[in-house]
C-alpha cells in the first residue's frame, strides 16, 4: 500500500517526509495505521551515524496504532486492536525465554540490524517512488510514518479507551527509566536514590522513585527548568550537576554523608557516570543504561556488539560502559573495598506485554503524569520536534500522525 513516511536518504541527511509503498506484512507482522510516535535520541543516533544502520531507512520506535492486518502466524493481535509499540526479540534464547526479553541475545542485530524474520532477514518491506529499497523495522516498527509494518513481538494490545497520542511513547524511554527503578533495582522506601539526566528516562525513573515513597530522592541537569520540573513530580533535593561541589553537596543530604545507595545516570555523559560514581555510597548500587556517550566508535566497533548482544547485557560489578571503546571513569580495583555494583541495563529490563499495561495503570492512578512533559507535533513537524527537544522546550515530543 502507499503511505507517507520521514524517510532518512543518507547518514546526516535530513529527515524527508515522502511516499512509499508498503510491503505485505511477513506471517510475524501486522500491519498498523499509526496514531503517534514518540522522538527520542536514538532514533538521531540513526540520524547521525552514531549507531549504524543501513541506509535509506525509516526510523521512529515509540508508535501507536491501530490494527489494520496481520500476518498469519500472529496469535496476540488482531485486526481493529488499539496497540503501543515497543522494542522487538527473538522470543527463543535464555533470556527471553526466562522473561527477560530486553537481554535478548539478538537484541543489536534484530532492532538495530533491522531483521524481520529467520526466514526474511532484513529485507527492505519498504519502496520508495523509484523502487529503491528503503529499511524499516527499526525496533520491529519503524513508525515515523502514516502506516507501518510492526513485528507481533513490537506490539502490545491495549484497552479501546487508552489515549494512543499521550501514551505513545511508554515503549521506550520512560520504560526504560521507570524499569529500572522497579524491574531491577526495586529501592526500599527507606532508601536514598538519586536520578541524573532528566530526559524522557531520568522522569521515568522519577516517577517510578516517587511512586514507591523513597524517602531521598536527588534530581540532577544542568537545566534549571528540568530541577524545577523535579521538584514538582517528587524530587526531595535537587542540584545542578554543573556545580564544581555537587559531589559534596549530594554526600552531605545522605544518612552517614556516604552518598546514596541507589543511583541511576541517564545523562549519556562521561564525566557525569564519573560523578554519580562518587555519589554512590559503598555497597551502593550504580545503574546506567546503556548507551553511546561522547564517544567516538566506529561502525565497525558497534556492529561487533551488535552481532555480540553486548548492547543488550544485563551484568553486574562493572559492566555496562559509556560507550565501545570508553572506559568506565573510576578505579575498578579501589572497587574492590567500596563493593560498590555498577550495572548496565537495555529497556529497563522490562516484558512490554506486563511491563505497557502496568504503566498504563500508574498513568490513569496519576503516577505517571507523562502528559505533563509531553507536547505534541504535526505530522509535518517532525523539525519542529526535534528543535523543540534539543532546546530543552519538551522532555518528550510525539508526532501525531493520524486519529485511532
Amino acid at each position: 500500500m502507499k503511505t507517507q513516511a520521514y524517510v532518512l536518504a543518507e547518514k546526516d541527511a535530513p529527515f524527508k517526509l515522502q511516499e512509499v509503498e508498503l510491503a505485505e506484512p511477513e506471517d510475524n507482522e501486522v500491519l498498523l495505521k499509526v496514531v503517534a510516535c514518540g522522538l527520542c535520541h536514538t532514533d538521531l543516533c540513526i540520524q547521525n551515524g552514531a549507531f549504524p544502520s543501513p541506509f535509506p531507512n525509516v526510523t521512529g520506535h515509540e508508535g501507536s496504532g491501530r490494527v489494520l492486518k496481520v500476518g498469519k502466524a500472529v496469535t496476540r493481535v488482531q485486526t481493529g486492536d488499539k496497540v503501543l509499540c515497543s522494542f522487538n526479540h527473538c522470543s527463543s534464547c535464555g533470556p527471553c525465554q526466562t522473561g527477560h526479553p530486553a537481554a535478548c541475545e539478538k537484541f543489536g542485530e534484530i532492532n538495530f540490524g533491522r531483521v524481520r524474520s529467520a526466514e526474511t532477514g532484513n529485507k527492505a518491506g519498504i519502496k520508495g517512488a523509484a523502487g529503491e529499497e528503503i529499511y524499516g523495522a527499526f525496533f520491529g516498527q519503524s513508525m515515523f510514518a502514516e502506516h507501518a509494518l510492526a513485528a507481533e513481538n513490537s506490539v502490545v494490545k491495549v484497552p479501546d479507551d487508552t489515549d494512543l497520542v499521550t501514551l505513545s511513547a511508554l515503549g521506550c524511554g520512560f520504560q526504560t527509566g521507570a524499569g529500572g527503578v522497579l524491574n531491577f533495582l526495586k529501592p526500599s522506601k527507606d532508601s536514598s536514590i538519586a536520578i541524573s539526566g532528566l530526559g524522557a528516562v531520568g522522569m521515568g525513573a522519577l516517577f517510578a522513585a516517587k511512586y514507591l515513597g523513597i524517602k531521598t530522592i536527588v534530581a540532577l541537569d544542568v537545566v534549571p527548568g528540568k530541577l524545577d520540573l523535579a521538584k514538582q513530580f517528587g524530587a526531595t533535593h535537587v542540584f545542578n550537576a554543573r556545580d564544581s561541589d555537587v559531589v559534596q553537596q549530594v554526600k552531605a543530604i545522605t544518612p552517614y554523608k556516604g552518598g546514596v545507595q541507589y543511583f541511576v545516570e541517564c545523562s549519556g555523559n562521561v564525566p557525569a557516570l564519573k560523578a554519580a560514581w562518587e555519589m554512590t555510597a559503598n555497597r551502593g548500587h550504580l545503574l546506567r543504561w546503556v548507551a553511546l556517550a561522547q564517544s567516538a566508535v566506529s561502525g565497525v566497533c558497534f556492529s561487533i556488539m551488535l552481532k555480540k548482544g553486548i548492547l543488550a547485557s544485563l551484568c553486574s560489578c562493572s559492566c555496562g560502559t559509556p560507550g565501545p571503546g570508553v572506559n568506565p571513569p573510576f578505579d575498578v580495583f579501589g572497587n574492590l573495598v567500596a563493593c560498590k555494583t555498577y550495572s548496565g541495563l537495555c529497556e529497563g529490563d522490562s516484558n512490554p506485554p506486563d511491563f505497557i499495561p502496568f504503566l498504563i495503570k500508574l498513568y490513569n492512578e496519576g503516577h505517571f503524569p507523562v502528559d505533563k512533559i509531553s507536547k505534541t507535533f504535526a505530522h509535518d513537524k517532525l523539525d519542529d520536534a526535534i528543535h523543540a527537544m534539543h532546546k530543552g522546550e519538551t522532555i518528550k515530543p510525539i508526532i501525531v500522525f493520524g486519529k485511532a
